[in-house]
């Protein structure tokens, strides 16, 4: 995935890039596409400031695009979502089997579920490096500046 930015500023090598959080992939807005745009709509900004590690001498003010890896937008939504509700499942299903018959059955699976989901966020977020200084898969690239002037009409 691809989207534009603006560098902002350069710091020790890495270039603070103002891009638009509305762009998404190219096929976002159709149908069957991602729809990944969408979920930034309720925090209401359009753009958001990233690092990214300054490999083509860009400088402020330089239009560039910013690549994101291909499936990295899949494996978050892996780690944020799908991991918690798989553990959330697992462990009610472990706490239903293992607990005696009888009106503790649904408090062992409310443990049993809340055990597992913590214990899959918990691995999610040692599989993912840790949240602070864990650096992002970015790339920058040149932009492509159209040498052609439309009318706009």
């Amino acid at each position: 995935m691809r989207v534009q930015g603006v560098v902002l500023r350069i710091e020790e090598g890495y270039a603070w890039v103002d891009v638009s959080i509305a762009q998404g992939c190219g096929r976002c807005q159709e149908p069957g596409g991602c729809g990944g745009v969408n979920i930034a709509r309720p925090f209401g900004s359009a753009s958001r400031s990233v690092r990214v590690r300054n490999d083509i001498d860009a400088r402020p003010g330089d239009p560039v695009g910013v690549l994101v890896e291909d499936g990295l937008p899949l494996r978050g939504a892996m780690l944020v979502y799908g991991f918690p509700v798989l553990g959330l499942m697992a462990g009610a299903a472990l706490g239903t089997a293992v607990a005696s018959t009888g009106s503790s059955a649904d408090l062992s699976a409310l443990v049993g579920g809340v055990a597992g989901c913590l214990v899959a966020v918990l691995l999610g977020r040692g599989r993912a490096g840790g949240t602070k200084s864990a650096e992002l898969p970015l790339r920058l690239e040149k932009a492509v500046v159209s040498s052609s002037v439309e009318c706009g009409r």
